[in-house]
């Protein structure tokens, strides 16, 4: 039993590490000042933050199956076509060859399930992230309602239930505000305004933009 345990908890390990490990990967394609740093307080937030959003996900597709088993792939094939919808709308904005825009539009989706981890889009990401969020954010609330309801009309429900359902609510809006704790202190530009003062008073990735100023951005960050 321990080692089925143990064997458990390093695969979800490697799964939050690659997660987070994946923008700090594209980034060693870049130059030196634009890396993260493998120990920095970025690798760290990085890791706190994908772990939580995936492990939520994860967490509440597990309690949302032990009670409703086979209707868990109706709320990830809605899910799937809503990100799916949002991939379309992406590759608007780029000149790929036909053949990598669908590949790209049929897999992208099935990774936004979980987390918002693959863009394949220079520039912004803020409102990327929020349609990503969001509907995610809404299923888990959804689904853990549902779970504690249906729960709670057993005679003896699992004592799991109530503290997992718990654990859905809390670690998703907290993996959002170590998001936003990486985007204001930790991020590679952010360290680059700090190195040269003339080019920002504040140094912070967090700016408003409106949807407008979005899509123009990301139009001129993708010829």
């Amino acid at each position: 039993m321990l080692p089925d345990y143990v064997q458990l908890a390093t695969s979800l390990l490697s799964i939050f590490y690659t997660t987070a490990q994946f923008p700090q990967q594209v980034r060693l394609q870049r130059k030196e000042e634009a890396q993260i740093e493998t120990l920095s307080m970025a690798t760290v937030a990085l890791i706190a933050w994908r772990s939580l959003i995936v492990g939520s996900r994860m967490l509440v597709f597990i309690l949302f199956a032990s009670f409703f088993q086979y209707w868990l792939f109706v709320v990830v094939g809605c899910h799937y076509l809503l990100m799916f919808a949002l991939v379309f709308y992406q590759m608007r904005f780029t000149n790929h060859k036909i053949i990598k825009r669908v590949v790209y539009n049929v897999v992208t989706p099935l990774v936004y399930i979980f987390d918002f981890c693959v863009n394949w889009l220079a520039g912004p990401t803020t409102y990327w992230f929020v349609m990503c969020y969001v509907p995610m954010f809404c299923e888990n609330v959804l689904m853990s309602g549902l779970v504690l309801w249906y729960a709670s009309s057993t005679p003896s429900p699992a004592w799991y239930i109530a503290p997992g359902c718990v654990c859905v609510m809390v670690m998703f809006p907290l993996g959002v505000l170590v998001q936003l704790a990486y985007y204001r202190y930790w991020h590679p530009k952010v360290r680059q305004f700090k190195r040269d003062k003339q080019q920002a008073t504040q140094p912070t990735q967090l700016r408003y933009l409106t949807w407008s100023e979005f899509r123009e951005k990301v139009s001129i960050a993708n010829p």
